[in-house]
């Protein structure tokens, strides 16, 4: 009897390992795993879906996108007391955009129709308690961090026309862990969206809610990405504020996963959008000449 319950304990524990695997993301295909982020190719969880992979899409494109996804705290705050809105901030800074650009360009060039792009981004945060955290009456706060370490993370993967990106994390600090105030109650954020709104800008090149699909979240961004390739890169922006200001982790010597001659071509990616960028910014400066000469008193 004592054999037959220790077997049956070790069987129960065998299948919540195997539950508890199958909850998180299958990784196929490490694109680059970094101090500062990872990209990665992972499974789709339903079978029956087929992404429109493999696809290349033009990297400026893809920058757009990212330099486009702004976050709102939709929670109360003095800034909102006196203003009436909230501000959205970038998801991403122009460095993050930079460094994640190439890598989900070479993801959806690789990826399979039951695949999807799967991306983790290190920050640094400022100096302050954990994300969305704020003592209600009895609790106490947790001890303020000079330097807390962040993570954004998300999913990307293209159907027809369109590409899907989903943040499932936001400035997610690592410790400790995430709480939101709930009538003078800490409930866990393992998120660090709840009370947050994702946006994206510019708005026209947002598909409306219609294009949301059984794997899309209220945290899913569905982009028609030929509309935004035609929309001019000055798109506008939800608010004055940059994103926040964050500090990549120190780069090291030797990074896992992460092929040589893959690194060859993300080189010569990023090369490429810093080249996109600048005549990009050359057509801005012409364009704006040819207005104020259109617009000149005669």
């Amino acid at each position: 009897m004592r054999f037959f319950l220790l077997g049956l304990h070790l069987f129960g524990g065998c299948v919540l390992t195997l539950s508890g695997c199958a909850t998180g993301p299958d990784v196929d295909v490490m694109i680059k795993d970094s101090p500062r982020g990872s990209v990665y190719l992972e499974r789709i969880a339903d079978r029956s879906f087929q992404a429109a992979h493999p696809i290349k899409l033009d990297v400026l494109t893809i920058a757009r996108i990212l330099s486009g996804v702004h976050v709102r705290n939709d929670q109360s705050t003095l800034q909102t007391f006196f203003s009436g809105k909230p501000d959205a901030l970038r998801a991403f800074s122009d460095e993050e955009v930079t460094f994640l650009t190439p890598l989900i360009a070479e993801g959806l060039r690789r990826a399979a129709p039951d695949q999807q792009v799967g991306f983790r981004i290190a920050q640094i945060g400022l100096p302050g308690h954990a994300h969305n955290t704020g003592g209600g009456v009895g609790s106490s706060e947790p001890p303020l961090t000079l330097h807390p370490r962040e993570s954004t993370t998300g999913v990307i993967h293209a159907y027809g026309r369109s590409l899907y990106l989903t943040l499932t994390e936001y400035r997610l600090r690592a410790e400790p862990a995430n709480t939101i105030n709930m009538a003078n109650r800490r409930l866990p954020d393992d998120t660090g969206l709840i009370n947050h709104t994702v946006l994206f800008v510019p708005e026209a090149a947002k598909r409306p809610d219609s294009y949301l699909d059984a794997r899309s979240t209220d945290k899913t961004l569905v982009i028609d990405y030929e509309l935004l390739a035609t929309l001019p890169a000055s798109g506008g922006s939800l608010s004055s504020e940059s994103s926040p200001p964050t500090a990549a982790p120190p780069a090291t010597t030797k990074e896992k996963g992460n092929p040589a001659k893959n690194d060859g071509e993300i080189e010569a990616l990023r090369k490429e959008l810093d080249e996109i960028k600048r005549q990009l910014a050359e057509q801005d400066a012409e364009r704006a000449r040819s207005q104020n000469k259109s617009v000149a008193p005669k």
